[in-house]
């Protein structure tokens, strides 16, 4: 009977309790998004929605605060996204991705590779304050680093995250504005079992010192 307590005592969490998709969950993050124009704070929220099944395949839903959708599927391999749907002025868009936000085994040492495009690289200028938004591709390692983080947010303190970095560089020609430039991306994301995502650092810088900088942090406000 011992033995087999302390076999059961090492048995890792359910690779989904770090990402939960049960319908009806909420959580709230305080936001802080840094551009080359300024740092700006706002509000990040996601809930989910009931699952669908389609061609045999279960589809998790995940509804943001702005009404776009998010859509997971749980695969053999790890927990992916494929797809997000986004509806303006009743027009409505559908973009497929392929993104996992890990891979499995639950442990640290797991590598993948991922494509992912910058977000943050953001600068407003003349003429008419015309918006310039470097949007490059970039290839990305991903690691999972440790399964044993300490992680304190608005939401409180929590033990036993799970940390995610991605880490990547490319070569992009940007235009005239900002020519020729390396672009390196950098995210880390901490899981917590049993409560998902709790905070999300993404740094993106380029080696142009017109367009050089942008940064998004998530933290976790509140979750039920």
């Amino acid at each position: 009977m011992s033995g087999l307590l302390l076999m059961c005592s090492a048995c890792s969490e359910p690779p989904d309790n770090y990402f939960p998709l049960d319908p009806g969950r909420y959580w709230r993050y305080e936001m802080s998004y840094q551009t080359m124009d300024g740092t700006f704070d706002g509000v990040y929220a996601v809930e989910n929605l009931t699952a669908e099944v389609r061609d045999d395949t279960r589809h998790y839903i995940r509804r943001l605060l702005d009404g776009s959708l998010n859509y997971f599927e749980i695969r053999d391999d790890g927990i992916l996204l494929t797809g997000r749907e986004k509806t303006i002025n009743l027009n409505t868009t559908n973009v497929d991705e392929q993104q996992y936000l890990f891979k499995y085994p639950l442990q640290e040492g797991t590598r993948w590779n991922e494509e992912t495009v910058s977000k943050v690289l953001i600068k407003t200028g003349p003429p008419q304050k015309t918006e310039f938004h470097i949007r490059a591709k970039v290839e990305l390692d991903a690691v999972i680093e440790s399964m044993s983080d300490t992680v304190s947010v608005p939401a409180g303190r929590f033990k036993n995250c799970m940390r995610v970095s991605f880490n990547g560089k490319s070569f992009v020609n940007a235009g005239n504005y900002v020519g020729g430039t390396v672009v390196t991306i950098k995210e880390t994301n901490w899981y917590a079992p049993g409560v998902g995502l709790v905070k999300s650092n993404r740094v993106e810088t380029t080696t142009s010192r017109a367009l050089d900088r942008g940064e998004l942090t998530l933290e976790l406000e509140s979750y039920r």
